[in-house]
């Protein structure tokens, strides 16, 4: 049970971090604006953002489910 709930917050926080990343990417355009910069952006910043979604959106269906709501 205790790795579940340890396990539960690795996730959080790898989603966490995906999203900092993420933004940081969306980001770089602003500061040093170049066509590889907008591609890099556009690809890569808005995949970790996807991806932290969906880690975001597994845990709490996850926990909704263990706590008899869904």
């Amino acid at each position: 049970m205790n790795t579940k709930v340890n396990l539960f917050k690795v996730f959080l926080a790898i989603a966490g971090i995906l999203n900092i990343a993420a933004l940081i990417l969306i980001i770089m355009p602003v500061i040093h604006l170049t066509p590889l910069t907008l591609i890099i952006s556009a690809v890569f910043g808005g995949g970790l953002m996807i991806l932290a979604l969906i880690i975001y959106i597994i845990m709490v269906t996850r926990d909704l489910i263990k706590r008899g709501v869904l």
